[in-house]
Order: C-alpha cells, then structure tokens, then sequence
C-alpha cells in the first residue's frame, strides 16, 4: 500500500539514502624496469623505477535521493488515503478537514454535540 502523490492532502519531500556501490580507480605501483647504459659492472644494464596505475575497485557510499509521500500535517494515513484528523469527535457528524466537523441536520457545535 502506498499514497498517490497527486491524491489530494498527500505531501512529498526528497529524503537521502546512501547505497554501497563498487568503484573503479587508478591504483598506483611500481613498475620496474630497465635500460641499457654505461655500467659495465652490471652488463650495461641499469634498473629504473617508474609508478604505472592499474584498475582497481573498491567499495563506496554513495548517496542517492527519492521522493517520499506522506499525510499533509492534520491528516493521518489509512490505507491508501489521508483522512483528517479531528482532535475532538464529531459525535454527530464527520470529520471532513482537520479538526472540521460537518454536522447531522439538528446538531451544531464544533464538536456537533449541541442540539
């Protein structure tokens, strides 16, 4: 059960929720490597180092939003609608917008209680 949004006294507000997601990115390591040179005592062969980046994944939050329906302030949820609220009962009459009572033929008061 949920409240349509369009349905008369439903409000809505973005609310923020965070999701775990794995990323990519550039990981840095370093590569070895080597050139030739004037080092006779190692062949002529010299070791150089130089950082690469290879893809590596990690886990992230990311935050995400959606849209949230609720009662509008003096309704209250019932099902799939927003009823209103009377802090007093209507005793002879209903309820028809919050703390509003349509009163029976007869009867009066805020509460519909004199007659």
């Amino acid at each position: 059960l949920s409240l349509n949004p369009d349905d008369p006294n439903v409000c809505s507000h973005w609310e923020s929720y965070a999701v775990t997601v794995q990323e990519s990115y550039a990981h840095p390591f370093d590569q070895i490597y080597y050139t030739r040179c004037t080092d006779i005592l190692n062949w002529f062969k010299c070791t150089r180092h130089r950082i690469s980046y290879k893809t590596a994944y990690r886990r992230g939050l990311r935050t995400m939003y959606r849209r949230r329906s609720q009662c509008c302030p003096g309704y209250y949820e019932s099902g799939d609608y927003c009823i209103p609220l009377c802090t007093e009962e209507c005793v002879h009459g209903r309820c028809v917008s919050p703390d509003t009572c349509h009163c029976e033929p007869g009867w009066g008061g805020t509460d519909c209680s004199s007659g």
